[in-house]
Formats: structure tokens, C-alpha cells, sequence
């Protein structure tokens, strides 16, 4: 009896495998290689909130005492940089965005980044063990987001800015 539950366990888990593996295929399918008469289906693209300077401010981490951490005044310093990073993005696009809506306003020159994404991918933090510290799975986590929101930043300001010259690549 329990040969035959194991081989249906296996059948089932086998089948869920195969859907599975299915489901994400489907979902990489790059647009514009569909079968010949099919139509592609077009998703409208959906514009979420961009991590703003405030939401750093008030970002807190777990600390840790007896367990590996990260150096919290390293890491306060680099969220530091951080929000002087997407203060300037955010500015930058306000004004972006007002010369949008007056072409006669003032130009908007761009600004020197004080952080790239690239260096916050890069940057190291000492461990702690036996002091305090920031849970390492939390901080990295958050950073992932500023690093893609980061990016996601100066991708807007580069579209508007296009758009303002009149480079629109669609």
C-alpha cells in the first residue's frame, strides 16, 4: 500500500513539475517571437511608486547582537549617500517635469550623482558578532530595491529629458 501512495506521490509531484517548468517559460517568452498567426498580447505596463528619499529616512532594520550583523554606522552612512542620491533624482525630476509643463521655463541642467547604483552593489560592510548590528538578509533585501530604484530614477529623468528635446525613442 505504501509503494503504491509513493509512486501517485511521485506521478503528482512529477505532473506539478512539468506545469510548473511550463508556466515559466511561458512567462520569458520574449514578444515578438510568437507562433506565425498568433497575436501578441500586450500588458499595459504598470507604473509603481519609485522609493523616495523619506522611505530611506525611515527604513529600520532588525539589529542583531549574538548573531552576524552588518556595522550599523557603515550602513547608516551609506543610506546617508543614499537619500542625498534620490533627493537629487527626485528634484531633478520635479523640474524635469515643470519644464515639461512650460517649455519656456528655465533649462534643467543635469547634476552629478552622488551615488551610483553600481557602487551600492559593490559596497562592503564589516561583520559584527558580538556587537551591535543589522540583520544582513534586511539590508540586503532593502538595497536590492535601491539599486533597482535607483536605476529606475535616472531612467525617468533620461526619458523626460529625451522627450523635452524632442528624441523620443518610443
Amino acid at each position: 500500500m505504501s509503494e503504491n501512495l509513493i509512486f501517485w506521490l511521485t506521478v503528482a509531484a512529477g505532473i506539478m513539475l512539468v506545469l510548473l517548468l511550463a508556466l515559466t517559460i511561458k512567462s520569458k517568452m520574449v514578444p515578438g517571437t510568437e507562433a506565425p498567426g498568433t497575436k501578441a498580447v500586450r500588458r499595459p505596463k504598470i507604473k509603481k511608486p519609485l522609493l523616495t528619499a523619506d522611505e530611506v529616512v525611515s527604513q529600520r532594520f532588525m539589529p542583531t547582537k549574538f548573531r552576524e550583523g552588518y556595522a550599523q554606522d557603515q550602513v547608516d552612512e551609506l543610506l546617508e549617500r543614499i537619500v542625498l542620491e534620490l533627493r537629487r533624482l527626485q528634484e531633478e525630476n520635479e523640474r524635469l517635469q515643470l519644464r515639461m509643463a512650460n517649455p519656456r521655463s528655465e533649462p534643467v541642467s543635469a547634476t552629478d550623482p552622488v551615488l551610483s547604483p553600481e557602487q551600492v552593489v559593490l559596497h562592503k560592510f564589516k561583520p559584527t558578532k558580538l556587537r551591535d548590528g543589522y540583520a544582513q538578509d534586511e539590508v540586503d533585501d532593502f538595497l536590492d530595491k535601491v539599486v533597482l530604484d535607483l536605476r529606475l530614477w535616472a531612467s525617468e529623468n533620461d526619458r523626460l529629458r529625451e522627450q523635452i528635446t524632442g528624441n523620443v525613442s518610443l
